[in-house]
C-alpha cells in the first residue's frame, strides 16, 4: 500500500519540477532589456539641441537614433560589461545642426567601443574608457 501512495506523489513532484524548465521562468540577467535612453551627454559634452540621440534595448539589439541615422546592432552583457558589435546605420546627409555629423560618428564610435555600463542616480552611462561614458536619461 506505501508504494501506491508514494508513485503518484514521485511522480507529481516531477511534474512540477519540470513545469518550471521553459524559458520564461529564466531569469533575466540583463538590467538593460527593455529600457530606452535619450543621450545628454558624451566625453562630459552636451549632446547638440535638435539632434536627438536614442538608444533601445531589447533581446540582444540596441538600436535608436544616432542623430541624423538610424542605428541596430547587437550586444551583450555579462556583469557590468558591455558588449556592442555588428552595428549597422543608414547613410543619410544632415546639414543642422552644424556638426551633427561629427556628433553622430563619435557617438556611433564610443558606443561600439564600450567596455562597462552603471547605473548613477537614474541615468545609464556607458563607458569606452576608465573615465570617459555616454549618459543617458531614461525616455520617457
Amino acid at each position: 500500500m506505501r508504494a501506491k501512495f508514494w508513485i503518484p506523489v514521485c511522480l507529481l513532484l516531477l511534474i512540477l519540477a519540470f513545469s518550471g524548465c521553459n524559458g520564461d521562468s529564466v531569469a533575466n540577467d540583463d538590467p538593460l532589456d527593455g529600457t530606452s535612453w535619450t543621450l545628454i551627454a558624451y566625453r562630459k559634452t552636451r549632446s547638440l539641441p535638435g539632434a536627438t540621440i536614442t538608444a533601445a534595448f531589447e533581446e540582444g539589439q540596441v538600436h535608436g537614433s544616432a542623430g541624423c541615422n538610424t542605428y541596430s546592432g547587437a550586444y551583450r552583457v555579462n556583469g557590468g560589461t558591455l558588449t556592442i558589435e555588428a552595428v549597422a546605420i543608414t547613410e543619410k546627409a544632415c546639414l543642422e545642426p552644424e556638426g551633427i555629423m561629427e556628433q553622430e560618428t563619435l557617438y556611433v564610435g564610443y558606443l561600439t567601443a564600450a567596455k562597462t555600463f552603471r547605473f548613477v542616480d537614474g541615468q545609464l552611462q556607458i563607458f569606452w574608457s576608465d573615465q570617459e561614458a555616454l549618459t543617458f536619461a531614461p525616455q520617457d
